[in-house]
């Protein structure tokens, strides 16, 4: 199974998207959104990533045009369902070509869903972005941070002295342990980034470290102004500041220019 194959399967599972009905804008998010409200509310909206509906559920009143778009078939069943009003796609950020150039004021791509991307294809992609935003635009998304502390895991078994809630949890450690044999073969340590099958989803997913500095210094060069950065608990904080416990971090970036690599 190839790298992509691998984190696409994950996002199909049904019980991943009946979960990822339930979840919360996280606190960055409200606070960006409320922040720079001016740019999005009325605006013409793009939600990349969109998942089961997380964040359409407020965008969709607050837009002028909101259109969402997730590579996941069963992500997106799932948002029609819920919102039949939304204009949903089944839609790859790597290849957005139904969308013509500038014609979005606001992308938001949460939760991390960049980061389910090699490093060639995450540049594919905010290339995209780039294309459809309109000069000025503003670009809203979060990636794992590779200083977290815990970044780096192993599966272990969660005791109990229930012996049948810890024969449960032997068989959950045993079904981590053959994922993260599987997938290990995907991780790289390279300078700019890293690619970690960490524990999110029980070791399914094979996901894209990057610190602040080296992801400034990535939008620099695709053609993004890096305006505020935010640790999980919505705290500002600067490029070259270690972040230890954050396990991602948010960023604002606007749209100066076209990319110059990519």
């Amino acid at each position: 199974m190839a790298y992509d194959d691998v984190n696409r399967s994950t996002y199909e599972s049904e019980r991943l998207v009946e979960r990822y009905t339930t979840m919360p804008l996280q606190i960055a998010e409200v606070m960006i959104l409320v922040k720079y409200k001016e740019d999005h509310y009325g605006k013409r909206v793009l939600d990349v990533g969109c998942g089961a509906g997380r964040t359409a559920e407020y965008l969709r009143h607050w837009a002028g045009e909101y259109r969402c778009i997730d590579y996941s078939e069963q992500m997106t069943k799932v948002l029609k369902r819920r919102f039949a009003d939304v204009d949903c796609l089944c839609c790859d950020v790597r290849d957005m070509h139904q969308f013509a150039d500038g014609s979005y004021d606001f992308v938001l791509f949460a939760n991390n869903g960049l980061d389910s991307l090699g490093h060639e294809d995450r540049i594919l992609g905010m290339c995209e972005v780039n294309r459809v935003l309109a000069d000025g635009g503003l670009y809203v998304f979060s990636t794992h941070n590779r200083n977290c502390d815990h970044a780096r895991q192993e599966p272990e078994i969660e005791f109990s002295f229930d012996p049948f809630a810890l024969a449960r949890a032997v068989v959950r450690h045993q079904r981590r342990v053959a994922r993260r044999r599987a997938n290990r073969e995907f991780e790289r340590e390279e300078k700019d980034y890293a690619i970690i099958n960490d524990s999110s989803h029980n070791f399914s997913l094979v996901t894209y470290y990057i610190d602040q500095r080296k992801q400034v210094e990535q939008l620099r060069d695709l053609g993004f102004e890096t305006l505020e950065i935010y640790d999980f608990e919505g705290t500002a904080i600067g490029s070259n500041e270690i972040d230890h416990s954050s396990p991602w971090i948010y960023y604002v970036a606007r749209k100066v220019g076209p990319p110059k690599v990519g």
